[in-house]
């Protein structure tokens, strides 16, 4: 597998595990660099979002999303299934992901 022009993968420090399945990605794929920055590099192309059993555990995640969803940055999920690496059923994320207020700093 290869990508056809550069493109590079976030894998936030606050997102627990990403930086380790960023890594196989990218062992995986040619052409596929990874950043795990604290900040958001001006020069990444999608954002990595691993949902397992710790996610949203680090309240910066939250924020990254929402301000990568605001930029319209593209965001690749991938949900975590096996129990030995954290995984959970998908419905836990209907209980723990931060919700949005609607009117909140309008």
């Amino acid at each position: 597998l290869a990508f056809a022009k550069e493109t590079m993968l976030w894998a936030s420090p606050a997102n627990a595990g990403a930086q380790v399945l960023a890594e196989e990605i990218a062992d995986a794929v040619a052409g596929l660099t990874i950043s795990t920055a604290d900040a958001r590099p001006a020069t990444v192309t999608h954002m990595l979002l691993y949902l397992n059993e710790d996610s949203f555990s680090d309240a910066r995640l939250a924020e990254q999303v929402k301000q990568a969803r605001q930029d319209k940055l593209k965001i690749v999920m991938a949900h975590e299934n096996d129990p030995d690496r954290g995984g959970c059923l998908f419905s836990r994320f209907f209980e723990v992901t931060p919700q949005e207020r609607a009117g909140v700093g309008s």
